[in-house]
């Protein structure tokens, strides 16, 4: 059977399927290596059981379904931020099928599509104790264990890599002033307090940044879209948000010059 396995590119026809089985799996999960109240990104992904969030993963991400016989029976999410280097973000097999090789096969048709990629990684829970003799089975290893296990796999490199890149290097205090930085990418980064101004940033993509207490001013956004993003607690001061639109956001708490909206909806809904 794990023969027939193959990987087919995510399409937005595939959404519905794809969210109803990633909920059904990450579910299970849950139940099984969580207890009530308790959470953990690594057994239950943002937006796990979201179709907006599947939309955004086979827009912006490479997003897999993985079908065996015709048969949908898993998926994968990867992030490729940098040349020679991917991230598997999250994958799944249907539950009565777990066990079976189904997964394993599947990471092997993963990297084997990826034939440049020599750094692989990926993130689990190290309450979901069979991940760890999974993962280190086809080859990656724990290189650290804090309240999530990082695991890595690197291959022998099919192509060298360009001499711009720089890996594993220290910039902290760095000053870069009137640099070409076109099409730079940064991942797995400490840039804590990064100061940038005077800056050409058109067509930025920041995926999976944490940009709590930052500061955003004197700039221009517009044209921006952000999906799954945490806002909350955020404050917009003296800026033009003509034309804005909030689509399935949550709303509590929000106000505009100190009048909440959830109220100014409830009016509106009255109105109607």
């Amino acid at each position: 059977m794990k023969s027939l396995i193959r990987l087919v590119k995510a399409e937005a026809s595939m959404v519905k399927e794809l969210t109803a089985l990633s909920s059904e799996v990450f579910s299970r999960e849950a139940a099984r290596w969580l207890t009530a109240g308790e959470e953990d990104a690594n057994i239950q992904p943002p937006g796990y059981d979201s179709e907006d969030m599947m939309t955004y993963m086979i827009t912006y991400l490479d997003t897999y379904g993985i079908y065996n016989d015709g048969t949908l029976i898993g998926g994968a999410v990867l992030t490729l931020p940098a040349s020679g280097y991917a991230r598997i973000d999250r994958i799944f097999i249907a539950p009565e099928l777990q066990g079976k090789g189904f997964g394993k096969e599947a990471i092997r048709q993963i990297e084997k599509s990826y034939p440049e990629v020599t750094r692989w990684q990926l993130e689990t829970s190290p309450k979901q104790i069979g991940n760890r003799y999974f993962y280190e089975s086809v080859g990656y290893e724990c290189v650290w264990e804090t309240e999530e296990l990082m695991f890595e796999k690197k291959l022998l490199a099919s192509v060298e890599p360009e001499n711009t890149r720089r890996q594993d290097q220290d910039y902290t205090s760095a000053e870069l002033i009137s640099v070409q930085a076109r099409g730079v990418k940064v991942t797995d980064a400490n840039i804590r307090s990064l100061h940038i101004s005077n800056a050409a940033m058109q067509q930025t993509k920041m995926q999976n940044v944490n940009l709590s207490d930052s500061l955003v001013a004197d700039s221009t956004v517009q044209n921006a879209t952000f999906w799954f993003a945490d806002l909350s607690s955020s404050v917009f001061r003296t800026s033009d948000m003509s034309g804005v639109a909030l689509e399935n956001c949550n709303i509590a708490g929000m106000t505009i010059d100190g009048i909440s909206v959830e109220e100014l909806m409830k009016v509106y809904k009255k109105g109607k």
